[in-house]
């Protein structure tokens, strides 16, 4: 089966921060910030700290998050090239081939090692940090998008759907 997409800058954005979202570090931010944000608070109600102290920290979590939801995904976007160019998309039971202008890279199923399935993209993950979007908007029917929803299921263990 074959496919052919490019890819819309607002929805790789979103599909950037909902990668950084479930990451384990990002995660521990969030529970580290959201723990010093309320013992500040509890320390202002004690008469413990000031206000400035509370408005400082939640500055602080404001400006550290925006990097996260802001700065972050449109850094890597804006790096990456494969996210302006358009894709031809080759699999089949054995492998997928992705093709740019520049040529054709025939891929295993095993580089691969988990499968996120969200509202808009498939995140074909080759490690933690890597990955490869395939638009859910690529296909041309329903039936196309769960003949490879059907084929990642069977190849991976690790199929998630994240919504």
């Amino acid at each position: 089966m074959h496919i052919q997409f490019s890819y819309n800058r607002h929805d790789v954005i979103n599909a950037l921060r909902s990668h950084f979202m479930r990451r384990g570090e990002i995660k521990v931010f969030r529970n580290t910030f959201a723990i010093l944000l309320l013992a500040t608070i509890a320390g202002y109600v004690f008469n413990l700290v000031s206000v400035s102290a509370v408005m400082g920290i939640l500055v602080m979590i404001l400006l550290i998050g925006s990097v996260f939801w802001f700065l972050l995904p449109i850094s890597i976007y804006n790096k990456s090239n494969t996210f302006k160019e358009s894709i031809r998309l080759g699999y089949n039971e054995h492998q997928m081939t992705i093709g740019t202008e520049i040529g054709d890279r025939p891929l295993s199923w095993s580089n691969f090692s988990q499968i996120v399935e969200t509202p808009t993209f498939f995140f074909l993950y080759r490690d933690k940090k890597s990955f490869f979007l395939v638009p859910l908007s690529a296909f041309r029917t329903e039936n196309e998008i769960d003949d490879f929803r059907e084929l990642l299921k069977n190849k991976f263990d690790s199929y998630q759907v994240a919504r």
